[in-house]
């Protein structure tokens, strides 16, 4: 990952654009139900899209420890996933062009409830690696306000000039802690009557139209 040199002295004003992966950068919902589905017996769709409602591992780990969903300790979720990720993911070619765009603007990060590792692999493969500054994944933080701060301090980022972009309510309850700006996605995780519970500053139907909006605020 390219690095981000600034001056510790002096906050950063321009704008900060922060993705999450899954469901935002790739179509990758289908995927990650039947991976969940492997891996914790008793998952039906529902319940998969409601471990998205708050942070992913809290909602994850309580719902094994009240029984409603059974674990196999002999397969690992972040390995399954890794494995669909680079065996049959893809970076569409609207989506890169559209992150190529927003770069040569906005420094561009990653916040991800998934390891960041595998991201980096994943995006090497495809040679899209030089397109964000960093990744923070779970590794760094299981939850997504903690790491929303650790990028303030370590790049000198000002939130009020930060929008993260995502596809689930959980994620926008997150930057609503630490009071980022959200442009959630309807064609992920979530759909838009659920987006609408966390109240983003919008919500968008096309990936294309992420520019716009980032330009606009």
């Amino acid at each position: 990952m390219e690095k981000y040199k600034t001056n510790k002295s002096l906050t950063i004003f321009m704008k900060a654009v922060i993705f999450d992966f899954d469901g935002v950068i790739i179509d990758s919902y289908e995927s990650n139900y039947q991976c969940h589905k492997k891996k914790f017996e008793g998952i039906g769709y529902e319940e998969h899209k409601s471990f998205f409602e708050g942070n992913v591992h809290e909602i994850r780990e309580g719902l094994v420890k009240s029984g409603k969903i059974k674990n196999n300790p002999s397969l690992d979720i972040h390995t399954l996933l890794r494995e669909h990720l680079l065996n049959k993911q893809v970076i569409d070619a609207k989506v890169r062009k559209v992150l190529i765009k927003l770069k040569e603007k906005y420094p561009l990060f990653i916040i991800s409830s998934f390891r960041g590792e595998y991201i980096e692999e994943f995006l090497e493969k495809h040679n899209a690696s030089d397109i964000f500054k960093e990744i923070l994944g779970s590794e760094h933080h299981k939850k997504k306000d903690i790491k929303f701060n650790l990028l303030f301090d370590k790049y000198n980022l000002s939130k009020d000039n930060c929008v993260f972009i995502t596809d689930t309510l959980g994620d926008i309850l997150e930057a609503n802690k630490v009071k980022i700006k959200t442009i959630a996605v309807d064609f992920g995780f979530h759909e838009k009557e659920r987006l609408e519970k966390g109240n983003p500053y919008k919500i968008i139907s096309c990936f294309e139209d992420i520019v716009k909006v980032v330009d606009e605020m």
